[in-house]
């Protein structure tokens, strides 16, 4: 059963369908994925359509989506998550969110080490979560968050404590647009523990997102489409204004 995955969170865009049964794992039949331009509102339809139309497949065809919904660009998440959304209602299937960092961290999957994406947030914070190997599973051990760099170095030290005495490598796979902004003080803060991907492994992959979100639409789980939203972790600068002016008129402040 052919499954869609999206996602438009971050400087790349990404378009795949996979084979889906319950008890196996999912079989990516095709992948496409640009990293040229963030107009993603224009180029993610007809690299959706060349892809379905390159598998024979019609749209009626797919029996669920599964949707990068965040963290990561405010404008790129919105893109994909309503795009998701319309082709739900459409074709009367399931519908499916996971986290875009799900989707970057996989490509570190295979590895030992503590695994770390970034995405940047500006002003020395990133979206990141942390992911290990745990009794042959790749695993989510910290939740998606907002953080400053510093906190994430610390976060960082705190976890290789742990992991010296479970016996693991005292290193961390680093990813992301935020990892590369700030390679410079990591290797610095971090030594011989950092460790980073190369370019053409450090993205959000659909075909990562599908083996996240799939296996869940298998087991029945789903987002009801009219409600689902995206995951900003952040409000964004022009509502950050609005409530702090609501706060001064109010002679309050904005916690």
């Amino acid at each position: 059963m052919p499954y869609l995955a999206l996602d438009t969170s971050t400087q790349s865009l990404s378009v795949a369908v996979g084979d889906g049964e319950p008890g196996r794992p999912v079989r990516l039949l095709g992948e496409a994925t640009t990293m040229l331009s963030r107009n993603h509102s224009v180029k993610m339809m007809p690299l959706l359509e060349g892809l379905l139309d390159n598998l024979d497949l019609q749209p009626e065809q797919l029996k669920g989506l599964v949707i990068g919904r965040g963290p990561g660009s405010y404008t790129g998440v919105r893109i994909a998550v309503t795009a998701a959304k319309a082709l739900a209602y459409a074709l009367n299937i399931p519908l499916i969110g996971v986290s875009s960092l799900d989707g970057m961290a996989r490509a570190g999957q295979v590895t030992d080490a503590l695994v770390v994406p970034m995405i940047d947030a500006r002003r020395r914070q990133a979206y990141t979560a942390f992911y290990e190997q745990t009794a042959g599973q790749f695993l989510k051990i910290a939740d998606d968050r907002l953080t400053t760099l510093d906190e994430i170095i610390k976060q960082i030290n705190s976890r290789m404590i742990v992991r010296r005495l479970d016996k693991k490598p005292a290193q961390v796979l680093l990813l992301g647009d935020a990892a590369h902004l700030h390679r410079a003080e990591l290797e610095e803060k971090l030594g011989e523990k950092a460790r980073f991907v190369t370019p053409t492994q450090d993205f959000v992959r659909a075909a990562h997102l599908l083996e996240v979100g799939v296996p869940l639409l298998l087991a029945g789980e789903s987002h009801d489409v009219e409600t689902f939203a995206p995951e900003y972790l952040q409000l964004v600068e022009a509502e950050v204004k609005w409530l702090a002016k609501q706060a001064e008129a109010q002679g309050g402040a904005v916690t």
